[in-house]
């Protein structure tokens, strides 16, 4: 099922001095004898907007969870400011519902001291209204679902967004919709996506994982995608 929000809105945040995240030397690995990346410098800052591109099982979405810290290096470092408020977006947040509550009940419960009305309008920003936001969670499909999720975090208030694969469900429309919420957003951004019509919109450099490293690509997404193309043999 294709959700569309209706509206989009990221609160505005605290805006940090460069930098906010640093990786020193950093080496990491699931095994000791099979790393996924050796030996990665590098430094951001809240106004560089970055998609992670690059082969499955490349270690996209294993960077990502070294930046939040819920992974640790092998080697080397990963500093963080004191004031970075990181969230992330994935698929599997959606697991933390409660079935039996509708993501109103939720809302509340996660962010006491919110009149009703105040939480209906924050879901209602991501495509749930009406009835839908009274609804036990068993009985939402599994696109709104992660459009509650997408509510709760940008309720939050974090000052960089880590998004992988968040276009799932979403429809032309709303991908378009999210991509202008986010380019007036004054956060930090790093999406994995396989979509590049969302990383077109709103990358400003793109970062290619694969052997090991992390290489800022010479181009657009879409200079990559014809390099991906030209890699297989295929003409535009």
């Amino acid at each position: 099922m294709q959700i569309t929000f209706k509206t989009i809105c990221f609160s505005d945040v605290e805006k940090l001095p460069p930098l906010v995240l640093q990786f020193v030397e950093v080496s990491f690995g699931y095994t000791h004898d099979y790393l996924i990346y050796k030996n990665i410098d590098f430094g951001v800052d809240l106004d560089l907007r970055f998609p992670l591109v690059g082969p499955n099982g490349s270690g996209k979405s294993t960077l990502l969870k070294l930046m939040t810290g819920e992974l640790q290096p092998t080697e080397g470092m990963v500093w963080r400011h004191n004031h970075l408020k990181i969230s992330q977006y994935h698929q599997h947040l959606a697991e933390k519902l409660d079935l039996e509550f509708h993501a109103l009940i939720y809302m509340m419960n996660e962010f006491s001291g919110n009149e009703e009305e105040k939480m209906r309008v924050v879901i209602g920003r991501f495509g749930l209204t009406g009835e839908a936001q009274v609804m036990p969670v068993k009985n939402l499909s599994d696109g709104q679902r992660s459009h509650v999720i997408f509510a709760w975090l940008a309720y939050m208030q974090p000052n960089m967004l880590l998004l992988d694969e968040p276009t799932n469900h979403l429809n032309i429309d709303t991908i378009n919709s999210l991509a202008d919420a986010l380019n007036e957003w004054v956060g930090g951004l790093v999406p994995v996506s396989h979509n590049f019509r969302l990383i077109n919109q709103v990358a400003h450099e793109i970062w290619v994982c694969e052997k090991q490293c992390i290489i800022k690509w010479n181009g657009d997404i879409m200079d990559f995608k014809k390099h991906l193309k030209a890699k297989v043999g295929l003409d535009d």
